[in-house]
This record gives C-alpha cells, structure tokens and sequence, in this order.
C-alpha cells in the first residue's frame, strides 16, 4: 500500500505546482489588453505607450484584462524621452473609475526611481526602496533594454534588474488587495515612450484566506476605488471656452471702471504666472509651460529639466498701455518654471531651478546676453512653491518667498551656506553676498504689497483667515510653519479670525492709490481669488497696533467661470493688473 500512497502523494503535490510559464503578448496585437489606442500600439513586435512629440498629458496605463494573485512576471522594457521621464509595472492592481489610472503597487521604472515601490493612486507614496541602490543603478542600461522579473507570493514582493536584487518587500497592512490586473505605465509630464516586449508570466500557487480587490468592494466600495480626497469639484468648470476678448466683454465693473486686454496666450507663450512692471513701464511676466516637474517626486528629471533648453521665457511687453493684444518680447528663453522675476538695471533678477540669477542684456538688443549666478541651493522639491514675490526694499535689499515643501542650503557669492527652511520670506543683496530668511511662516505667499511709505503686507494663499496681513521681519506667522526660528521670535497676532473669502489659492494682492482712486476704492486691498472667478476687495483699518479687516463688494466678477485670475501688481497710472 506504500507505494500507492507515495504515488497519491506525489499526485497531490503536483496539482498545487506552479503552472508553466506563458506570454501575455503575441508580438502583434494588444489582446488580453486593454488601454487608449491613442497612447498604446503594437510597432516593430513591441508594446510603445507614449510620444515622442508631444507631452503625455496624464498617466495612462495600458492592463491586463485578467487577474493575478501569485505570480512570476518577466518583462523587457526600454524607456526614453526628454522631459520629465518615468514609466513602471503595476501589478496587484484595478482601474480607478472614471479616470485613467490604476490603483495598486507599481514597480517603478525610470531615472531616479529603479527599485522603488509606489503605491499608485492608493497610499500615493513611496512604500519601499532598493535594498542596494548603488548595486541598482550600476545595473541599469540608461536608454536601453531592461530585464525586470518581479515575483509576488503571498504578502512578499520581490524585483530583480538585469538579474540584481533590487526589491524585496513584504506587505504589513493586512486590508490590502493581494489580487489584481498587471499594468505598464506611460507617466505624464515629458516626451517619452516606454516600449515592452518578452512578456512571460508564471502563476504561482494560491495564497488561501489572503485580502482580495472583490472582498474590499463588498465590505467597502470606495476602497476599491481612487482614494478619497477633498472636493476639488470647483476645478470641475464646465461651460464654452472662449477667447480672451471674448471673456473680457463678460466682466463686471463698478461704474466708471474699465478693463483693457493687452496680452493673451499665443503658440509657445502660456500659463503666464507672475506679473511685474519696470520703470519704463514695461509689463515683466513668465511663462509655466514645463509645469510641474516636482523633485519630491522624480529628482532625475527635474535636474536633467533645469539642466536642459526649456520651454519657457521670461517675457517683456514694452508698450501695455498702446491696445492690444501685444507680442511679447522674448528677453530670456530656454528657461524652466521660472517662478520669480524682478526688472534690475539692464536685465532682471530670475530664479531658475536652484539657482536665483541676473540676467542681463549688456548689448542693448532687447535679450539676455549674460548670466551670473548671485545665489544657488535653493530646494526644487514642489515646483509650484520655487523662490517667486521678488520685490526691491528699502535699505537695498531684495525680498522673496518660498512655500511648503520646498527646502534647502542657500550658497551666497561670498561661499556663505545658508540653511532655508520651507515656508520663508527672506532677503538678499543685490550682488547675492548676503542672504538671510526673514520669517518663519506662513504657508504659501502669493501676494507681496509694499507701500511708499515702506510698510509691508502679505498674503496667505490658503484661506486659514487672513487673506492680508502687516509683514514684520522676523515674526512667527501661522499656518504651516511648526515652531520658532529663535526664542525671541514675535508671533504674529491673528486680526480677523475666521474672516475667509472661500477657495483654496488666493493669488495675488494689490493696494489701490488714495491719490488716484476714487472714494469708496481708494486704499483698499484688493485680492485675487481664482477658486472663485472674483476679485475680492478688503478694507484695513488700524486698529491699536495692527489692523481690522472688513470685505467689500467685489471689484470684478465675471459671467464666464474660466476667469482665473492668478496675479495682480499696481502698473504704471495706478491701474490695476
């Protein structure tokens, strides 16, 4: 009877082995596929997801129809492109519905990112790194064919590069999927590809009693769906797009105002995001076009993008006052995301990447000539938070700002280092020998008024309550700064609790003439609000030491609700822009 024992045994045994290796792509077709056919194709026996001539505009993601528990994926995957590049292999995951996204782990892909674990559309953060990065990196073919065998049994995850260790990670959280579809990522952001080709899967046997994506939908629905996050349903506009002249034509103004266009979005001059006129009256302003490439999330790109000829300008219009629409005039090109521009003698202060720098046109032809780095080290950690509100203050110093995430070790013309916290105003000389943060707080400044009479106000782009206050150098303000700078730092005293004007982004500030201004909007403090489509009005009154805050009536409202204003400066005639 032994040997018949042995031999159920051994039968028993092999019905639980892992099933042979099979390919999930024929070299022809997408089947057993599914993504947009505008972003995924069959070229040359391979799977291509991107552009090579034009920015993939979000994540999209080309996945299995079928699912998989345990399993051995061994895929061949080649990556290139300009701009911000990235791609990665999702597994254990769903479709986010209504949106081109996955959720679940992604095996990352891509400069920066080899060896990492993401959690995609889930956790949104990294939830593991290469156990030996140097090892990792020293394996990668920058640029051409990748081996990447990723092996999933049970709760543990394990990727081998071209054959090294690069993951080994075992899930604690016992709510999450064990189960899910098998996806390629093209990531947004640059021109890029990633092409895929020797696709081989080997199931492995079943891990019983294990979380799975059918049992979270039924304890749970919204967890099998995209995280929840806060309502963002004012960003959901919906409506006729129209020109700006036509836009114009929809405002609404106090009797007597007027409002002029004189520049609009052309080809290669967009996303305008700051706003700054010289002493000749010239309008200064920059464009975004990059935006966003955020190191915090791929710091290989983001260097290679300030190291790279970009997109964007910093731009000049010599005559705003003469009608419009004007052209503007290139003055710097080939820049990224340069967030912060201040006209000085016979250029302009720009920061750019990590650095802050005088460009200057020392021929007189209209255009930068010449660069000098006055400062460098400036963190790039979120690029919608980089070193902007340059202002000239009394005393010769420059100001500027920097917001929440953004960190790092500022490097004077002197050899100096500084440490520059997130959340700052800090100034500097004009020659970049000295630089010194100036506060602590608050979060996000997008609004910077100085007066004629050297009195500063600031403006907290999140609505917390205080959507204008008096700067002090050195004071403490709230928001997101988490303690003191020194001991004897004062905390700035809050003057209108609660007094909110509804969104999330306020954009800018602008303080009207009393000399010029007719009564009833003379010396009042007016605020861009893009949430809300509005030009918000406020009067400061003194009050003992500080001030009171009390909301009038908007200054322009308008019917169409793509009016986003994000910027706003005193020009020139005292005409507010």
């Amino acid at each position: 009877m032994r040997p018949r024992l042995l031999s159920a045994l051994i039968l028993g045994l092999s019905l639980v082995a892992s099933a042979a290796p099979v390919s999930l792509f024929d070299g022809k077709t997408l089947d057993g596929w599914e993504g947009d056919p505008a972003w995924w194709r069959v070229e040359a026996g391979e799977i291509r997801g991107g552009s090579t001539t034009q920015n993939v505009p979000r994540n999209f993601f080309l996945a299995t129809n079928k699912s998989y528990q345990n399993f051995e994926l061994r895929v061949k995957l080649r990556l290139t492109g300009t701009g911000f590049v990235n791609s990665g292999v999702q597994i254990r995951s769903v479709r986010v519905p209504n949106n081109t996204e996955m959720a679940g782990y992604q095996v990352d892909f891509g400069p920066g990112w080899y060896g990492k674990l993401y959690d995609e559309s889930r956790r949104n953060k990294v939830i593991a790194d290469s156990t030996d990065p140097k090892a990792v990196q020293a394996a990668v073919k920058e640029g051409d064919w990748n081996e990447y065998r990723i092996r999933a049994e049970g709760r543990r995850l394990r990727s081998w590069i071209n054959g090294v260790p690069a993951l080994d990670y075992t899930e604690a959280d016992a709510t999450i999927a064990t189960d899910g579809r098998i996806g390629l990522q093209i990531h947004s952001g640059g021109k890029a590809v990633i092409q895929a080709k020797d696709i081989e899967i080997e199931e492995l046997p079943a891990t019983p009693a294990e979380m799975t994506w059918a049992k979270l939908k039924a304890a749970a629905p919204a967890k099998a769906e995209a995280p929840k996050k806060k309502d963002i349903g004012y960003n959901n506009v919906q409506g006729v797009r129209r020109t700006a002249e036509e836009q114009r034509k929809l405002f609404h103004l106090p009797e007597g105002f007027e409002i002029e266009l004189f520049a609009q979005e052309s080809p290669g001059f967009g996303k305008f995001v700051m706003l700054v006129f010289d002493q000749q009256g010239r309008a200064w302003s920059s464009t975004a076009l990059e935006y966003p490439v955020d190191a915090n999330e791929n710091p290989a790109a983001a260097e290679a993008l300030y190291k790279s000829k970009a997109r964007d300008k910093v731009i000049v219009f010599d005559r705003p006052f003469a009608g419009g629409p004007q052209e503007p005039r290139v003055f710097a090109d080939g820049l990224a995301i340069p967030e912060g521009v201040l006209p000085y003698k016979d250029g302009a202060i720009v920061q750019h990447g990590h650095d802050v720098v005088f460009l200057r046109d020392t021929d007189g032809d209209g255009k930068a000539d010449k660069r000098e780095v006055l400062l460098t080290g400036f963190g790039v950690q979120d690029s919608h938070l980089f070193p902007h509100q340059f202002t000239r203050a009394p005393g010769g110093w420059f100001w500027l700002a920097q917001g929440a995430f953004n960190s790092g070790k500022v490097i004077t013309t002197k050899g100096e280092s500084v440490d520059f916290p997130s959340t700052r105003m800090a100034r500097f000389r004009p020659d970049g020998s000295f630089f010194e943060p100036t506060s602590t707080g608050p979060c996000n400044i997008w609004g910077l008024v100085l007066t004629g009479q050297g009195e500063a106000f600031i403006q907290e782009a999140n609505d917390y309550g205080y959507p204008v206050m008096p700067f002090h150098e050195y004071a403490w303000y709230p928001g997101c700064a988490d303690r003191l700078a020194k001991s004897y730092q004062p905390p700035f005293p809050v003057q209108a609790p609660q007094f909110k004007l509804g969104g999330t982004g306020l954009s800018g500030l602008a303080l009207s003439d009393p000399g010029v201004w007719p009564k009833g909007y003379a010396d009042v403090m007016y605020v861009a609000n893009p949430i809300t489509s509005k030009v918000n009005a406020i009067q400061m009154k003194r009050d003992g030491a500080g001030y009171s805050l009390e909301k009038l009536a908007d200054l322009v409202t308008c019917d169409d609700p793509f009016f986003r204003p994000i910027a706003m400066t005193m020009g020139p005639m005292a005409a507010s822009t």
